[in-house]
C-alpha cells in the first residue's frame, strides 16, 4: 500500500488529529517565522517597518542594556533558583521519612504558593520589605539592627526577586523529589540498614545516584523559568526594572522594547523596536537551548553509566 493510498484510508484518524496541528502551526511556528522575518526589521509597530538585515544583532552585541541584563538575569537565577532546588531536595528527603505524620498536610501548605496569584506575591512582598514600613525593617528595628533599602537599593531589588522565586517555587520542586523518591525500590534502603549505612551513607549512595535523571529535569525546567524571569520585576516596579536597573532581566529588557508601560520609567530613554525586540527574544532562544543541549548531553551521559 503506498503513503497516498494510506493516507486516503484513514483519513478520518488524520482529520482528527489535525487540529492540535493547526493550532502548533498557527500558534508556534508561524510567530517563530514572523520573529525571524522581523529581526532583519526596524519598526516601532505604528510607521512603516524598515530592512535592516543583520544591524539588530550588531546594535545587541554591541549593547550594554543586554549584557547588563544578561548578567543580572544570571544572578538573580543563582541567588534565587539554586537556594530552592538545593533546599526543596533536602525537605524532600526529610518528609519522605517512613515515621513522619501529617505528610500531606506539609506537602500542602509547601505547595499553596505555587497556586497564589503573582499579583497577591508581588503586593505581600512590597509590604513585607517596603523601605520606611515594612515588616523585614520593623523587625531589624526591633532587634537593634541597621534597616535596608530593599526596593531601591539594587542588591535588595535582587534579594527580593530571588525571595519571591524561592518562595513560589519551593514546593512545585519539593513535590516533583518526593514523587522520584517514592518511585525508588524500598528494598534498597532495608539492605543498605543491614549493611550497616546510615542515613547519610544512603542518601549519598542511593537516593542520590537514582533520583539523578529528576535532579537534572528539575534543574532544567528551574534553568529555564529562571532565564526567562519577568513576572516578578514586572510587577514589582510596574514594567520598569527599579532604582539603577537592579531588577533589569532579559526577557523585562525585551518587554521595554516591545513598547511596554516600563520604556518610559527606564533609566535611560528606550524607543520601542520590535525588531531589536525580537533579536533579544532569538539570543534567550539561543542561550535556553544551549542549556538544554547541555543537559540533554548530561542526562544521556547518566543513562550510560
Amino acid at each position: 500500500m503506498t503513503e497516498t493510498a494510506a493516507v486516503r484510508r484513514h483519513w478520518r484518524e488524520y482529520l482528527s488529529i489535525s487540529p492540535f496541528f493547526v493550532l502548533f502551526a498557527a500558534f508556534s511556528i508561524v510567530p517563530l517565522i514572523y520573529a525571524l522575518y522581523l529581526s532583519t526589521q526596524q519598526w516601532d509597530g505604528i510607521g512603516d517597518s524598515k530592512f535592516v538585515g543583520l544591524a539588530q544583532w550588531q546594535r545587541l552585541v554591541a549593547s550594554n542594556d543586554f549584557w547588563y541584563a544578561t548578567g543580572n538575569t544570571f544572578l538573580i537565577f543563582a541567588m534565587g533558583q539554586i537556594p530552592v532546588i538545593i533546599g526543596a531536595l533536602i525537605a524532600a528527603v526529610l518528609l519522605s521519612q517512613p515515621r513522619l505524620r501529617a505528610r500531606g498536610l506539609y506537602q500542602t501548605a509547601f505547595f499553596l504558593p505555587q497556586v497564589t496569584s503573582l499579583v497577591v506575591v508581588a503586593v505581600v512582598f512590597q509590604a513585607v520589605f517596603s523601605n520606611r514600613f515594612g515588616l523585614t525593617n520593623v523587625l531589624l528595628q526591633a532587634a537593634k539592627l541597621p534597616t535596608f533599602q530593599w526596593l531601591t537599593d539594587p542588591w535588595g531589588i535582587r534579594i527580593v526577586i530571588a525571595a519571591m522565586i524561592i518562595w513560589r517555587g519551593f514546593g512545585y520542586f519539593l513535590l516533583i523529589f518526593m514523587a522520584g523518591i517514592s518511585a525508588i525500590d524500598t528494598g534498597l534502603y532495608e539492605a543498605a540498614r543491614l549493611d550497616g549505612a546510615g542515613p547519610v551513607r544512603i542518601l549519598g549512595s542511593i537516593t542520590l545516584p537514582v533520583l539523578r535523571p529528576t535532579v537534572i529535569f528539575v534543574a532544567l525546567t528551574g534553568t529555564i523559568s529562571g532565564l526567562q524571569l519577568f513576572t516578578e520585576p514586572q510587577l514589582l516596579f510596574g514594567g520598569g526594572s527599579g532604582p539603577d536597573r537592579g531588577g533589569l532581566t532579559m526577557m523585562l529588557l525585551q518587554y521595554q522594547y516591545l513598547g511596554g508601560p516600563g520604556a518610559a520609567t527606564a533609566q535611560t530613554a528606550v524607543t520601542p523596536d520590535l525588531g531589536y525586540a525580537s533579536v533579544i527574544g532569538w539570543a534567550v532562544f539561543i542561550i535556553l537551548l544551549a542549556i538544554a543541549a547541555l543537559s540533554f548531553r548530561f542526562t544521556r551521559r547518566g543513562l550510560e553509566d
